[in-house]
C-alpha cells in the first residue's frame, strides 16, 4: 500500500528554518524540542499536546491556522495531540524539531509529518492506517479462512512490514525506544489480529477451537509484557491487551462457570483477571475502565450496572474514572424504557431556546445526533433520516446538532443543505446534554412517545434491524391509541 499523505510533504514547509531534513543522533544534544504545524479546515482554535495526567498543554493556532509549541525538559515517549474530536499520537524526543500538517475532512489519511523526528513518527501513522485496514479486511472475508490459510496471509503481511521497519531503521539512525514503538506499531497488531480471529471464529457459541487450532497459536502471548510503561499509550498495545483479555477471560470462565454465572459472572471475572495480571496502575485502571463501560452501555437493568460498578469500583485505583463511571451509571438508569427523557435545552434555527419536551407531537419521535465535525456522517444521517419519513409518517425525525459554540456554522451548515428548519435543532449546553443522554456514538437515535416516555435509547440509525423495530414500535402505538 502506497502511503497516500506523501503529497503534502511540500506544503509543510513554512518553518522549515527550525527544523532538519531527517532524524540525527544530533537531536538529543540540542536544549529544546519543537513541535508545530498547521491545521486545514480546523474545527477549534487549538491543539492539545498532553501525555496522560503528566503533561498537558493548549496550543493556539494563529490566523493562518498554524503552531509552533517549544518543549524544554522534554521526557521522551509517545505524546498524544488532539484537535477535537480527533486525536493522535506522536513519538517526541529530546531535540526532536517535528511539523505536521493535516486536513480535519481526513484526520488520519491527511496526517504527515516534517522535520527531525518526521522518519520514525510517518511510519507509526502509515502502520496505524494499514492495520487498521486489515481488521477490518479480517472481520468482512477473514474469518471464514481455517487456520492454516489465516496464518499463511498473516505472516505474508508481517514480512511486508518487518522490510519497511528494516528500510526505516537503514534510512534513519533510531534510539532505542524509536526502534521499540516502531516495531510494537505492527507486531502487535499482527498479534491483535490472531486475537480477533480466535474470537470471531470460536468465542462464546463457535466453533471448537480444540480440534481446530494449532497448539501453538498462542506462543506470542509469552513474550508479551502486560505492564510496559514504554508502550502504555502505543494503541496497537491497548487494542491488543484489550482483546487478549477478552478471550483469556472466556476461556478461564468457561471453566470456572459455578463461580461466575452469566454475563455479570463474566464481566466480573474479566476485572479480576485484569486486576490480577496487571501491576501498571495507568495500564490496569485503563483495561478496567474500558472493560467496566463498555458493560454499562450495553446493559439492559440497572441492578446489573450496579453490581459491575460496584466490583470496578473496588478493583480501580483511579479517583477520575470512578467519578466519570458513577456519573455514566446515573445517566444511563435515566435512559430505561418507559422513563421519562431527561428535558434538555435546545436551540432553534431562529434562535429561540425551547425544551426538548415540547417537541413531541406525533405518537413517537425519534432524536438523532449529529456533529459538523463529521460531514459524512451528518449527510447519510438527514438522507437516512429522510427517507424515513417517507415510510413512516406516524414518526417525527428530529435532529439535534452537538457542537459546542457553533452556533452560526451550524445554521450555515443546515440552510446550505437545505434541511428542513423546523426538524433542525442544537443543544444549548452540549457537554452537558451529550452526557445526560448519553450520545457516545454518532449513529445513536432515541425513540420516545409523546408523553416523553422512552421507547428505547439505544436504537441505531444505520443498523439492519432499525426499520423493523420502528415498524413494531409504529404498530404498537396504533394499538394504544
Amino acid at each position: 500500500m502506497q502511503f497516500s499523505v506523501l503529497k503534502y510533504f511540500a506544503q509543510a514547509s513554512f518553518l522549515s528554518c527550525l527544523l532538519w531534513s531527517c532524524d540525527t543522533p544530533e537531536n538529543s544534544k540540542r536544549e529544546y524540542t519543537y513541535f508545530g504545524g498547521e491545521i486545514v479546515n480546523p474545527n477549534t482554535n487549538y491543539v492539545i499536546l498532553s501525555k496522560g495526567y503528566d503533561y498537558r498543554d493548549t496550543i493556539l493556532l494563529d490566523k493562518n491556522n498554524r503552531f509552533l509549541h517549544k518543549i524544554e525538559n522534554l521526557e521522551n515517549g509517545l505524546y498524544s495531540f488532539r484537535h477535537n474530536p480527533e486525536n493522535q499520537v506522536v513519538l517526541l524526543e529530546k531535540g526532536d524539531s517535528i511539523l505536521i500538517r493535516l486536513n480535519t475532512l481526513e484526520f488520519d489519511e491527511s496526517l504527515v509529518f516534517t522535520g527531525d523526528g518526521a522518519g520514525k513518527n510517518n511510519f507509526l501513522i502509515e502502520m496505524f492506517i494499514q492495520n487498521e485496514m486489515e481488521r477490518q479486511k479480517l472481520k468482512r472475508t477473514g474469518l471464514q479462512f481455517s487456520p492454516s490459510y489465516f496464518k499463511k496471509d498473516q505472516d505474508s503481511l508481517l514480512r511486508y512490514k518487518l522490510k519497511r521497519f528494516e528500510k526505516l531503521t537503514n534510512k534513519y539512525e533510531l534510539s532505542d525506544l524509536a526502534k521499540k514503538l516502531t516495531q510494537a506499531s505492527f507486531i502487535l497488531d499482527y498479534y491483535t489480529r490472531h486475537e480477533l480471529y480466535y474470537h470471531g471464529r470460536y468465542g462464546i457459541g463457535g466453533l471448537d477451537a480444540t480440534r481446530d487450532l494449532p497448539e501453538s497459536f498462542f506462543d506470542y502471548r509469552v513474550s508479551i509484557n502486560l505492564n510496559d510503561d514504554e508502550l502504555k499509550r502505543l494503541y496497537a498495545y491497548n487494542r491488543y491487551l484489550n482483546y487478549y483479555f477478552t478471550n483469556s477471560s472466556l476461556a478461564n470462565y468457561s471453566n470456572e462457570l459455578s463461580q461466575y454465572r452469566g454475563e455479570v459472572g463474566s464481566i466480573i471475572h474479566k476485572l479480576n483477571l485484569i486486576d490480577s495480571l496487571v501491576d501498571h496502575p495507568y495500564i490496569k485502571n485503563s483495561l478496567l475502565r474500558r472493560a467496566t463501560t463498555n458493560f454499562l452501555l450495553e446493559s439492559q437493568n440497572n441492578p446489573d450496572s450496579d453490581k459491575i460498578l460496584k466490583h470496578y469500583l473496588s478493583v480501580s485505583s483511579n479517583k477520575r474514572s470512578q467519578r466519570e463511571l458513577r456519573k455514566l451509571t446515573r445517566s444511563i438508569s435515566k435512559l430505561r424504557p418507559n422513563h421519562i427523557i431527561p428535558d434538555q435545552e435546545l436551540i432553534t434555527s431562529k434562535g429561540e431556546v425551547v425544551k426538548l419536551s415540547s417537541l413531541f407531537n406525533k405518537p413517537i419521535t425519534a432524536l438523532y445526533f449529529w456533529s459538523m465535525e463529521s460531514k459524512d456522517h451528518y449527510v447519510r444521517a438527514h438522507k437516512k433520516a429522510e427517507y424515513l419519513k417517507t415510510l413512516y409518517p406516524g414518526i417525527d425525525f428530529i435532529a439535534v446538532n452537538t457542537d459546542d459554540e457553533q452556533t452560526k456554522n451550524w445554521l450555515k451548515t443546515i440552510k446550505r443543505h437545505h434541511y428542513n428548519l423546523n426538524y433542525e435543532y442544537e443543544f444549548k449546553y452540549p457537554k452537558c446534554s451529550s452526557e445526560e443522554l448519553v450520545i457516545h456514538y454518532r449513529n445513536k437515535v432515541i425513540l420516545v412517545d409523546n408523553e416523553g416516555k422512552i421507547i428505547n435509547a439505544k436504537a441505531n440509525l444505520f443498523a439492519s434491524i432499525f426499520e423493523k423495530q420502528l415498524m413494531q414500535y409504529t404498530q404498537l402505538a396504533s394499538l394504544e391509541n
